[in-house]
């Protein structure tokens, strides 16, 4: 049952990390003529990551909904998308503050994954646990840092850290996949 959950959110959570990973690329290698399209991009991948969380909601059996909060986060992450979509010339300053915080809702969700883990026998929870945390300040630290003087060096900076954060994400994602198919 909660092996079957995570298995689904982890699968997500790499197509996911593999399209912010293509994002972060835009960022680094063309931070000022990519950042509107950037952003348009980041708006349409938070709307695919909630329609693969409301589409895991409902293929989840109906026992194991009770602690399954997919539908909400997919809500939650299309009506996000959205606004991020039509307002996209307004957030390019911000869009370091919403990857930021993008980083950071994920990796409180990986911790909460690996707290869960503790239960599997030889989980090795602890490594996602520290791999949760480590993300977690990347994302803070790009929330507080936003260099708002410096737009090509922070965009730049905010493609870097997350590329870093999508590459941890992958290697934690394949790990826990791994470690539940045993």
């Amino acid at each position: 049952m909660f092996r079957d959950i995570v298995k689904k959110y982890e699968k997500g959570s790499i197509v996911i990390s593999i399209l912010m990973l293509i994002l972060s690329i835009f960022l680094i290698f063309m931070p000022f003529s990519s950042a509107v399209s950037v952003i348009w991009m980041f708006g349409i991948f938070t709307i695919v990551d909630g329609i693969i969380h409301i589409v895991s909601y409902f293929k989840t059996e109906i026992d194991n909904r009770l602690a399954n909060f997919e539908f909400a986060e997919g809500i939650m992450e299309i009506l996000a998308g959205f606004l991020i979509f039509i307002s996209a010339e307004y957030l390019v300053l911000f869009m370091p503050i919403m990857i930021g915080a993008w980083i950071i809702i994920k990796s409180i969700t990986k911790m909460q994954i690996a707290l869960n883990m503790r239960s599997i026998e030889k989980s090795n929870w602890i490594l996602v646990l520290v791999l949760s945390i480590i993300t977690l300040l990347i994302g803070v630290f790009i929330v507080l840092n936003p260099l708002p003087g410096f737009l090509a060096i922070t965009i730049t900076t905010v493609g870097i850290l997350l590329a870093t954060y999508e590459i941890i994400n992958l290697i934690e994602a394949i790990y826990v996949l791994y470690k539940l198919k045993d």
